[in-house]
């Protein structure tokens, strides 16, 4: 099996949680390095399990390995704490991640909001550098759905979970964008980080002001569509 750990550098921000349980929430720690094995899991094999690189495979990748791993790790340790520490705790819950009926329409609408600004810098972004997809609705179709595997990694567990359990909005914000941006390091010697970033943080604020990921995922898998199929570009140059 071949391995490739180009996205380690996602693992680099997880030390600000790690230093911050240690000083100041103890009790958190266990679940925060959790997280941090999710994501060691996340760098070791994503690389082999896409070497088949389709686009419907990746999305297969994805879903085990942002969404299923660190949920069901989760759910085991919550399992353990309350077995071995006698706590009637509950630290899995939907709800944590942003994942429940509670704020859908006002995620929804924040989502809505957000798209205008998200479209018009990865247009100018793709006009500027010329790459303009290969108008495959499939493949647009995909990108679109697997968007919300990032969401739920980024914004709902490195982030709103993050958030619920540390109860310090700085250490979960900058954790969570820090690792979205590190994911992307194939953009960091050219201009298309920007979008990236600015993806990070509309998604972001999207979770923040309404604890709930739709908005996020329409904003994310939206952007994502119009970017992979050059649609919009090819609307407005001809």
């Amino acid at each position: 099996m071949e391995f490739n750990f180009f996205l380690w550098p996602m693992l680099v921000p997880l030390v600000l949680p790690v230093i911050y349980c240690i000083i100041y929430r103890r009790n958190r720690l266990g679940e925060v390095l959790t997280l941090v094995f999710s994501m060691i899991i996340i760098v070791l094999f994503y690389w082999p399990l896409s070497l088949e690189f389709y686009v419907d495979a990746n999305l297969y990748v994805k879903i085990f390995l942002f969404v299923l791993v660190p949920l069901i790790l989760l759910f085991i340790y919550d399992i353990l704490h309350r077995y071995l520490l006698k706590s009637d705790e509950k630290i899995f819950d939907w709800k944590l991640f942003g994942i429940s009926s509670n704020g859908l329409e006002k995620s929804l609408k924040l989502g809505l909001i957000f798209l205008p600004i998200m479209l018009l810098a990865s247009f100018i972004i793709i006009n500027y550098s010329g790459s303009i997809g290969d108008i495959s609705i499939f493949n647009g179709s995909i990108y679109f759905v697997e968007s919300i595997t990032e969401e739920i990694l980024f914004r709902g567990i490195l982030f709103l979970f993050l958030f619920n359990r540390l109860k310090n909005i700085y250490v979960a914000y900058t954790t969570s964008l820090l690792c979205f941006i590190f994911m992307h390091t194939q953009y960091f010697e050219s201009i298309s980080i920007v979008p990236t970033i600015i993806q990070g943080i509309l998604t972001t604020e999207i979770v923040r002001r309404s604890n709930n990921l739709l908005g996020a995922w329409v904003l994310h898998g939206f952007n994502r569509f119009f970017f992979i199929t050059g649609i919009f570009i090819k609307i407005f140059t001809g």
